[in-house]
């Protein structure tokens, strides 16, 4: 016969079976060497992240490709040309997705980044004769670079075509991807903006077999800069990079202070670029997530159930809920089976970062941007 202790010890054990084969833990993981590939809409925050991403000695870049999402794709890869070329760099760019897989795009990104992306700092750059087969790449770059790291900035359609085209080449390719959000959005009440760009590319991601790591709006937000002292401090770096992100920053904040967002800024790329290094200051957690797909009030909503007691009615519907605890006093039944069984359906399908270490993500991002 069930007791209601039952429930509890049911849900546990099962939760225990279910972390040992869902979505790879971060226990133990140490700073990656490289290889890494970017995947990019590049605006303001964007040039943060990579300029950061730059300057690691120890990571071997080996591309970027280019997505719609704060800016147009086009915008986005003159962009990064832009960047790297202040940078005195160069890599293999290719131009991705101009629009999101299924709903209309967004140009909300304009009201921060502004017209180009950068707030006027872009530069005339020829992007004719880039290639333009960015999941190609990505699964080129996957083959090419065993141990591989796909960070993506943007809305992931880029990473969704190249699942979908090349699945067994993207299988196990861990992906750090900014992007969702547990408590609340920024692009609408309930939506993080890279989601809502394009859920049905998480919906696609979160269906793969790739590791996905999703550094959320509840991470991504504890860390933020006093805006005044880095545009000063990038100022004096003294080389075109600085002024180009001192420009561009200046821009992206008083924007930000026009919308009422006073105070410190967020760096929400800048932070995922570093967790991607240092994946220990991050407080990852295996979790089930599922994405709202419909173009109304939730569209790009994440549901995110990192603990047991979220778990069970994301995967199974109040009918058959309510049939259960018809059941669940009938002598002979076996409620722990069927809680078990609902769990098993719909194993983790990622690692969420709900939680990062402010203070230690903003010495290594100072230290390396500014230095």
């Amino acid at each position: 016969m069930f007791r209601p202790g039952h429930l509890i010890a049911a849900i546990a054990l099962v939760a225990i079976a279910l972390v040992a084969f869902a979505a790879p833990t971060q226990a133990g993981r140490k700073q990656p060497t490289g290889p890494i590939i970017v995947d990019t809409d590049i605006g303001v925050d964007d040039a943060l992240a990579i300029t950061w991403l730059l300057g690691q000695p120890n990571v071997e870049i080996v591309g970027f490709t280019t997505v719609v999402g704060n800016t147009s794709g086009d915008h986005a890869t003159r962009n990064l040309l832009t960047l790297v070329a202040a940078a005195g760099e160069q890599y293999p760019v290719t131009v991705g997705a101009a629009d999101p897989l299924e709903l209309s795009r967004t140009r909300t990104g304009a009201l921060i980044h502004g017209p180009d992306g950068l707030w006027f700092a872009q530069r005339p750059a020829d992007i004719a004769g880039l290639p333009t087969d960015a999941p190609a790449a990505l699964a080129a770059a996957a083959r090419e670079h065993p141990g591989l790291t796909i960070v993506a900035l943007g809305p992931l359609t880029n990473v969704a075509r190249a699942i979908a085209a090349y699945p067994a080449d993207m299988a196990g390719v861990r992906l750090v991807a900014l992007g969702g959000a547990q408590r609340g959005g920024n692009r609408t009440p309930v939506a993080e903006f890279n989601i809502y760009a394009d859920p049905d590319a998480l919906a696609a991601v979160l269906a793969s077999d790739m590791q996905v790591e999703l550094v959320t709006l509840d991470a991504f937000s504890q860390v933020t800069v006093n805006p005044e002292q880095l545009i000063r401090r990038l100022g004096r770096r003294g080389d075109a990079v600085g002024a180009l992100l001192a420009q561009s920053f200046g821009a992206y904040v008083r924007a930000q202070q026009m919308q009422g967002e006073a105070g410190r800024a967020a760096i929400p790329d800048a932070a995922a670029a570093v967790y991607a290094l240092y994946p220990d200051l991050g407080g990852a957690q295996s979790a089930l997530v599922k994405v709202v797909v419909d173009d109304g009030l939730a569209r790009g909503q994440t549901v995110i159930a990192a603990d047991l007691a979220n778990r069970i009615p994301m995967i199974a519907d109040d009918a058959e809920l309510s049939a259960l605890a018809d059941q669940a006093f009938t002598p002979g039944s076996d409620m722990n089976a069927a809680l078990g069984a609902i769990l098993l359906r719909e194993p983790d399908n990622a690692q969420v970062i709900l939680d990062l270490d402010e203070g230690a993500v903003l010495r290594l991002f100072e230290r390396d941007l500014l230095r």
